[in-house]
């Protein structure tokens, strides 16, 4: 690092703040040369320079964050993923020469276990040159290497915080709201940058989640039953998980809960205990579309349009298009301004032959839709107003329309009466919406803030699906001379059971 990167970094302290009191002082004058040998074995380092012993989940993890620039680990409780980071991070710094950054989302996870478990392992192997503080540790005079930790509220503060060999490490991710990501990316840009994120796999949504699953990064899952103490029977690591603990999970929870899922397998739970739509719905409701389940029973169907619109900025606007229990099509589109939505609303009315005179298009008016709704009445649209707050058609269990909507749809995803295409997006943003009753005992979804809080984005395509479950999205009725309900086909130009019945009676149908 140049000169100016020194003056970096303590520009990077005194914005963070204390970096706590001098806890250790080790020679500084010390040739880092000796460490060299380790760049490419952290297992060595730490077995000969730290002086512990790594068991073997602890030595993958370091050898896939000596391989890879994005490593996520989720494991069971008590497996040592705190342990193994300090001591990567320790390695990073006297074998790799580089720089660590230590964050979390609370000050005792950072303070007390991460940079705790790199006291311990500084004390432990003497001949380690620095000065160690409680949320510090300079390994050389000039602050060249060392490790600097902070909750994760603090990220912005080093938005543009770059150096040649940085590590950073994310413990606790699960806690780690959408938003603060994007300062933990904005520093890990050069080529022999670490982003090495560590959590227990809690809820089946959030940013954790999707790192787990994504081709981008390098995930390894460590389960209960590979730990040494599980393994042998005996507490061989004192503090680390145990058979006992093993069975009380399993006791009090079931082996088959979330709970059990996430504390003892290391996987993410299929659902939280407060969660609207379980995954394992979603993914047979994909199967359902996939091999066309309901495709002779929809044919006729009714078909509603439900809109949920975005102007500008980081939201979509969702179209879904839903044949009875068929989810036809999810179009989305972003930095559109109202016209131009309109326009894309009319393509696809277009594109789907469908006659807009006969088909509900369902309009969410809430914001920037009031706007879009009288734009399509005025181009003879058959639209519908939607608003979520309004009282729901049954006002002692729903809180709002929303949540009437919402748990309509849960129904037809737990009953099975429901066919979505693949679509990860609408997967997430579902399994991620929360339920709780409220303290009249109302069913209550939680905010769209809150939600988009937590996936970092504004869940349109879930609202725009729930919409059409609204019960004022019908299609118009046609009695005949004999009281006979008709439902026409909603599509311009297409044989229909109902069009020669129509045409005898001097209707020429839905043209």
């Amino acid at each position: 690092m140049g000169q100016g990167t020194e003056r970096r970094l303590d520009a990077i302290e005194a914005r963070l703040g204390t970096i706590g009191e001098k806890l250790t002082e080790h020679d500084q004058r010390a040739d880092f040369r000796r460490f060299e040998q380790y760049a490419n074995d952290p297992e060595g380092f730490v077995r000969e320079v730290l002086k512990a012993d790594p068991w073997g989940a602890q030595v993958t993890m370091m050898e896939l964050v000596r391989d890879s620039r994005q490593v996520v680990v989720r494991s069971a409780n008590g497996i040592g993923k705190d342990w193994a980071a300090a001591r990567l991070a320790l390695w990073w710094v006297y074998a790799r020469g580089g720089f660590v950054l230590v964050t979390g989302p609370t000050e005792r996870q950072v303070k007390a276990v991460v940079m705790g478990e790199v006291r311990r392992a500084f004390d432990a192997a003497q001949q380690l040159p620095g000065t160690l503080y409680e949320l510090a540790l300079r390994a050389d005079a000039s602050g060249h290497r060392g490790i600097l930790a902070f909750t994760s509220n603090e990220v912005s503060k080093l938005t543009g915080f770059h150096a040649p060999a940085l590590m950073i490490v994310v413990t606790e991710a699960q806690g780690i709201d959408g938003p603060i990501w994007e300062g933990v990316f904005a520093n890990a840009t050069g080529d022999e940058s670490r982003l090495v994120v560590v959590g227990n796999p809690l809820s089946s949504s959030g940013r954790f989640f999707e790192f787990c699953r994504s081709e981008t990064w390098v995930a390894q899952r460590i389960t209960a039953f590979e730990h040494p103490n599980v393994i042998e029977q005996r507490e061989a690591i004192p503090g680390a998980v145990t058979q006992q603990f093993v069975d009380n999970i399993a006791a009090e929870y079931g082996k088959g809960s979330g709970v059990y899922m996430s504390r003892v397998l290391g996987d993410f739970p299929d659902v939280d205990e407060d969660t609207l739509v379980k995954r394992s719905w979603i993914e047979a409701a994909e199967r359902r579309w996939a091999d066309g389940t309901f495709d002779e029973q929809a044919k006729n169907q009714p078909v509603v349009l439900a809109l949920d619109p975005a102007r500008f900025g980081a939201d979509h606007s969702a179209l879904v298009v839903r044949q009875g229990k068929i989810v036809r099509e999810i179009v989305t589109w972003a930095k559109a301004d109202l016209m131009v939505t309109v326009g894309k609303v009319l393509t696809e009315l277009d594109r789907l032959e469908l006659d807009p005179k006969r088909t509900t298009v369902l309009v969410d008016t809430v914001g920037v839709g009031g706007g879009v709704f009288d734009r399509l009445k005025e181009q003879g649209v058959r639209v519908s107003e939607f608003n979520a707050g309004r009282t729901a058609r049954d006002p002692v269990k729903f809180r709002n329309v929303r949540a009437e909507c919402y748990w309509r749809l849960r129904r037809a995803f737990e009953e099975g009466t429901i066919a979505v295409p693949e679509d990860p997006k609408l997967k997430d943003e579902l399994s991620a919406t929360m339920w709780k009753p409220n303290s009249a005992g109302k069913i209550e979804i939680e905010s769209k803030d809150d939600l988009r809080a937590r996936i970092g984005r504004s869940p349109d395509r879930a609202d725009a699906l729930s919409m059409t479950f609204h019960t004022s999205a019908k299609a118009p009725v046609i009695v005949s001379p004999f009281g006979v309900r008709v439902e026409p086909s909603p599509f311009r130009d297409r044989t229909s059971p109902y069009r020669a019945f129509l045409q005898d009676w001097g209707d020429r149908g839905p043209v």
